[in-house]
C-alpha cells in the first residue's frame, strides 16, 4: 500500500460526518448536538469542505455509543458510495473495468480523507481490496465505525460493475467481534475477525467487468482535491474554511482543531512562509472569490459568510489582496465568461 505523509493534520470531507447525521435523521433521531459536541462546523452543510479527521471520528463514536454500536455498517449501507465526491465518482465510472476503477480509487482516495491508505493484495483466485485504517490511528475512537462505513461504501461501488446481487468472497475486519448487522448485509459471506487490515475479497472472474449502472445523482462538476499535494498551511486553510461564517477564527481555536499548541501552529506556518493572519486573510479571500464567481449573492452577504460584519472591512481586505474591489472583481469575471461564451458560439 502507498505510504502516507504524517507531517500534516489528518482531514476528511464533511460529507462523511454528514452521512452519519443524515442516517440518524432518517430514523427520526435528533442530531442537533452531534456537531456541536465535537466542535464541528454547525452552520456549514457543504459536503466538499474538509474537517479534522479526529473530530469526525469522535462524532462516529459518539453516535455509535448513543444509538447503535454497529452504526457504521448501517450508515454505509444507507449512503453507499454516494458519499464520495462527484468528481471522484466520474473518474471511477470512466474506468474500463472494475479492476481499473479500484486502482483509480487507490490513487485518488486522499481526495476523501488525507491519511487513508488503500491497496490491493494479489492472491491466486481473488484479490483483497484493503483499507489498512490510518497507520497508527487504528486504535483511535471511531476508527472501527469508519472502517465499517468504508466497507459498505466500497461494496456499493463494486456492485456498480458486478450487479446488486454480488457479495464478496470474504470480508476481513480488524475488530474481534462480528456485528449481527454485518452478517445480515452479507449472507453466506465469511467475515474474518482480528485481521491486520480490513478487506473485501473479490474473485478474479469479476475484475474484467465494465460499468453496469451509473450513479443517479452524479451530475455535479466537483473538483478533486488531492490532499497529498497540500502543505500544512493549505490543510489548515481547508479546515478553517467552514468555520469562517462563525466569525474570525482565533489562533487558539485553530490550534484546538488540530490538537496542537498555538506556538506549534505558528512554527509550522512559518515553515510554510506564512503567519496565522496571512493564512486567514488568504482563506477568506479565496472563499470570497469562489462565491463572487459562482453565485449572484450580494457583496455584503458574501462578506458575512466569511466572517465580516462590516462590508467596508471586507472590501478593504479584498482590495489589499486583489487590487480591485469585490464588485469590480465580479464584473471582470462576468466579462470573461461572456467573452468565452461568445467565442464558443
Amino acid at each position: 500500500m502507498a505510504s502516507v505523509k504524517r507531517d500534516k493534520p489528518p482531514i476528511v470531507r464533511l460529507a462523511h460526518p454528514l452521512a452519519f447525521t443524515a442516517y440518524l435523521q432518517h430514523l427520526g433521531v435528533p442530531t442537533d448536538g452531534y456537531f456541536r459536541r465535537q466542535g464541528l462546523p454547525t452552520l456549514c452543510k457543504d459536503p466538499n469542505v474538509f474537517v479534522p479527521l479526529k473530530k469526525a471520528w469522535a462524532l462516529f463514536d459518539d453516535a455509535a455509543r448513543r444509538e447503535d454500536s454497529a452504526l457504521g455498517w448501517h450508515v454505509g449501507r444507507y449512503v453507499g458510495d454516494h458519499g464520495l465526491n462527484a468528481g471522484l465518482l466520474k473518474k471511477l465510472e470512466s474506468a474500463p473495468t472494475l479492476y481499473g476503477a479500484l486502482q483509480r480509487l487507490i490513487e485518488l482516495v486522499n481526495s476523501e480523507s488525507s491519511h487513508l491508505r488503500l491497496g490491493i493484495v494479489e492472491q491466486h483466485n481473488c484479490i483483497l481490496f484493503c483499507t489498512s485504517g490510518y497507520q497508527d490511528m487504528r486504535y483511535e475512537v471511531g476508527c472501527s465505525s469508519s472502517q465499517a462505513y468504508q466497507i459498505e461504501a466500497y461494496v456499493d461501488l463494486i456492485q456498480h460493475f458486478t450487479g446488486k446481487s454480488w457479495v464478496p468472497k470474504s470480508i476481513g475486519i480488524q475488530t474481534s467481534e462480528i456485528p449481527a448487522v454485518a452478517k445480515r448485509h452479507f449472507p453466506n459471506c465469511p467475515i474474518l475477525v482480528n485481521q491486520p487490515y480490513a478487506y473485501i475479497a473479490i474473485s478474479r472472474s469479476f475484475l474484467h467487468l465494465p460499468l453496469r449502472r451509473l450513479h443517479l445523482d452524479n451530475s455535479g462538476d466537483c473538483p478533486i482535491v488531492n490532499t497529498n499535494d497540500l502543505s500544512y498551511a493549505d490543510s489548515l486553510g481547508l479546515v478553517l474554511k467552514p468555520y469562517l461564517s462563525q466569525g474570525y477564527p482565533s489562533a487558539k481555536f485553530a490550534a484546538s482543531l488540530l490538537d496542537t499548541s498555538v506556538r506549534s501552529l505558528a512554527r509550522r506556518l512559518s515553515e510554510c512562509g506564512k503567519t496565522y493572519q496571512s493564512l486567514i486573510d488568504e482563506t477568506r479571500f479565496n472563499a470570497a472569490t469562489e462565491l463572487l464567481r459562482g453565485t449572484a449573492a450580494p457583496i455584503g452577504e458574501i462578506g458575512l459568510s466569511i466572517g465580516f460584519n462590516d462590508q467596508a472591512n471586507f472590501s478593504r481586505l479584498f482590495h489589499r489582496i486583489a487590487g480591485i474591489s469585490p464588485r469590480d472583481y465580479r464584473r471582470v469575471q462576468l466579462g470573461r465568461v461572456e467573452q468565452a461564451e461568445y467565442r464558443l458560439n
